[in-house]
């Protein structure tokens, strides 16, 4: 029911119960003591009943102001709970990121900034879910995670917004037993002369290049299909097939001792790596300082 009665009124009346004097209530919220008189008198007329009991020694409650004091006391004090766990957020003291990631964005881009991060903001948490670029945007949508970083380009993007944070590009390599096929390199029709381990198909990554090859008229048909870049690099080194990685994400593969990069014609087009969050929906102060400490510029949103 709205009395319009003000917090201020409940929190002088209060006071004023837990000092058991009007001068005292007065000083205690740094205002003069009509102002306390008044505020009481004006919550008694509008609760329509005395509140309070005047002695020469001070006051004391009515029973039906014990009653007021004793649950106004309970929620004035929640109310100050909720103000200190708000702070406590707003100086990035507690609180909580949650972010969605492949495990390649997140050891290749992503893990110097959450170090960083969680250096200089010890008691936030932060929550890092490893999944592809498709998983990863139903959990945005869902409401489970704050952000995504994803590889672009996405479909069905109007509810989201997008924030380019690198641009990537993937290079073929082999291990030794393919170290010949460097000089020359190879052309994207020869793939299909040579054993290919690729990732799986529900990746992002993987659906860009089978794309990328189709319009050049051709058709991966990998031998392995896997769901981790680190396996398909071990795969590679002991001389399995061939397969493709993000130079920018992994080039201390590329030691030209056990893992080459083999140069491919025509050239892959690069892609980049995107900050993915809901229109509309604001993110927490933890979230909104982790996403500065990137230092994207505004010109890369798309």
């Amino acid at each position: 029911m709205d009395n319009g009665i003000s917090l201020d009124s409940y929190k002088i009346f209060c006071t004023v119960v837990k000092t058991g004097n009007m001068s005292a209530a007065a000083k205690e919220l740094y205002i003069s003591q009509p102002a306390v008189s008044m505020a009481v008198k004006q919550l008694e007329e509008k609760l329509g009943s005395p509140l309070l009991i005047r002695t020469t020694k001070g006051v004391r409650p009515t029973p039906e102001g014990e009653v007021l004091y004793v649950y106004l006391e309970r929620a004035l004090s929640m109310i100050e709970t909720a103000e200190h766990k708000y702070l406590e957020m707003a100086r990035l003291e507690k609180g909580e990121i949650r972010i969605g990631a492949s495990d390649i964005v997140i050891g290749g881009y992503l893990m110097p900034f959450i170090e960083n991060f969680s250096y200089r903001y010890p008691d936030v948490r932060i929550k890092v879910t490893n999944k592809t670029t498709n998983e990863s945007l139903r959990l945005l949508k869902s409401g489970a995670i704050d952000m995504c970083f994803i590889n672009l380009p996405i479909e069905n993007s109007d509810d989201l917004e997008i924030t380019e944070c690198i641009k990537i590009h993937d290079c073929l390599i082999g291990g030794t037993k393919y170290r010949h096929l460097v000089k020359n390199g190879l052309k994207l029709s020869e793939l299909s002369d040579y054993p290919l381990l690729l990732l799986e198909d529900m990746s992002n990554t993987r659906r860009q290049l089978d794309r990328f090859a189709m319009d050049n008229g051709v058709i991966l048909k990998p031998i392995i299909e896997l769901a981790s870049y680190d396996l398909l690099i071990q795969f590679a080194k002991i001389n399995l097939g061939l397969t493709f990685i993000i130079r920018e994400f992994d080039n201390m593969s590329i030691d030209n001792e056990s893992i080459f990069e083999i140069p491919v014609s025509p050239e892959l087009p690069p892609r980049s790596v995107g900050l993915v969050k809901l229109k509309n929906v604001a993110l927490s102060y933890a979230a909104k300082r982790f996403v500065d400490m990137l230092g994207l510029k505004q010109e890369e949103c798309k």
